[in-house]
């Protein structure tokens, strides 16, 4: 049976016409469709979960996609709208014992909706970094990078255990057992082709 997961989308603001557009890099269809696993695309509106409307979704794992993070977003309708809705999309998979792995900007919003922090972070953009992994998950070796803000590991939430850091020690991937909770900083929708071990990793985390 092909699983259904559900996966959020990126805010672009488009000038010349004074409106937010939901975004979503078309490789991650390509990478669903390697796995084969049903793509469902996420509205950055809260109202979806409000009015119990995702319960019709029957959703079997959700995925934080990437993108821009600011905690003071208020002067971005958008993105303010985003971050509700992704807060409120992971108290609901909580609730009901959805898995969900959050990409980059996802792992983040995963660690502040816990109560931790992040901090910035330079030569972390465009680059390719070797990993330490301390579990026995599927890790690569060598990942991409592209963010601007590092986890605090100093304010790294209770339920976070790491599994993977940098060879300079940051945090490159966090898991919370208990609540079926994955965290990557980088992104495998980008690798060309696809790496084996992101694949296995999506695999056996949403028991495809």
């Amino acid at each position: 049976m092909m699983l259904n997961i559900g996966i959020t989308q990126r805010i672009h603001f488009i000038k010349e016409y004074n409106e937010y557009r939901d975004e979503l890099d078309q490789s991650w269809s390509n990478l669903f469709a390697n796995l084969g696993i049903m793509q469902i695309i996420l509205p950055n509106n809260s109202e979806l979960i409000k009015n119990n409307y995702i319960d019709n979704l029957n959703l079997n794992g959700v995925i934080l996609s990437g993108g821009e993070f600011k905690e003071n977003n208020n002067n971005n309708v958008g993105l303010k709208n985003r971050n509700e809705f992704e807060n409120n999309l992971i108290s609901y998979c909580i609730g009901n014992k959805i898995p969900i792995l959050g990409v980059c900007r996802g792992m983040q919003i995963l660690n502040n909706f816990f109560g931790g922090k992040l901090e910035k972070i330079d030569n972390h953009v465009g680059k390719y970094h070797n990993i330490k992994n301390f579990s026995k998950l599927s890790i690569s070796k060598n990942v991409n990078s592209y963010h601007e803000f590092k986890l605090s590991k100093d304010n790294l939430p209770e339920n976070f255990e790491i599994i993977a850091t940098d060879l300079d020690g940051e945090i490159e991937s966090i898991l919370d057992k208990k609540n079926n909770l994955l965290g990557i900083m980088w992104h495998p929708e980008r690798n060309n082709p696809f790496d084996k071990n992101d694949l296995k990793l999506m695999s056996d985390f949403f028991n495809l």
